[in-house]
This record gives C-alpha cells, structure tokens and sequence, in this order.
C-alpha cells in the first residue's frame, strides 16, 4: 500500500461515498431527513462496521426511499412505526463492532 493511499485513502470509496450521498441529497425532504436520521442511528448503535456492507445497506435505504417518494407512500409505510426495529432488521446480519470486539478478545486469549 502507498503511503499516499494509507494518508489519505481510497478514493473510490470515497467518490462511491459521494454519490451515495448525492442520491439520497435529491430526495424529497421528509425522505432525505428519514434517511440522514436512519443513518445516524445506524452509526450510533455500531451497526455497521464494514465498508462493502454499509454499502449494501444505505444503498437499499436510498433504494427504499426512492420508490415509496415515487409511489407517494410516506416513510412510516415503508419502514413501520418502528423505525428503529426496522433499522435493526437492516442489519441483522451484518457483523457490528460488538462482533468485532468479541473476535478481538477471543482471538487475544487462546
């Protein structure tokens, strides 16, 4: 690895990143609020700690959000009265930090 990509590093994810963001940027308001609150909880509760899942998962967020804009359908249609069960089930299988730390600890004592 460059030590220019291990300062600064990988700018694809970075530019895959942005337009990530530039998506759910155009969506209606109540939609792009949703999204930025959904990816705030995610963020909070360690949800995601791998670059390819978190991908998957706000991509199939935005992906979400768009169809019910276009369907006229408001965001608690398509996520539940329970935003952040929903959020949960997003995630289920993705492996969080806790995961992380356990396999840190169980790999450090043998």
């Amino acid at each position: 690895m460059s030590i220019f990509k291990k300062i600064f590093g990988d700018f694809s994810e970075k530019k895959t990143w942005r337009e990530m963001e530039s998506r759910a940027k155009s969506l209606p308001e109540e939609y792009y609020s949703a999204y930025k609150a959904m990816q705030k909880y995610l963020w909070n509760t360690g949800g995601l700690i791998d670059w390819q899942e978190t991908k998957l998962v706000f991509n199939h967020l935005i992906d979400l959000l768009e169809e019910a804009s276009a369907d006229g359908k408001r965001v608690k249609e398509v996520t539940g009265s329970d935003v952040a069960a929903f959020c949960d089930d997003l995630v289920a299988d993705a492996k969080s930090w806790v995961d992380k730390q356990r396999q840190k600890l169980n790999d450090a004592i043998k």
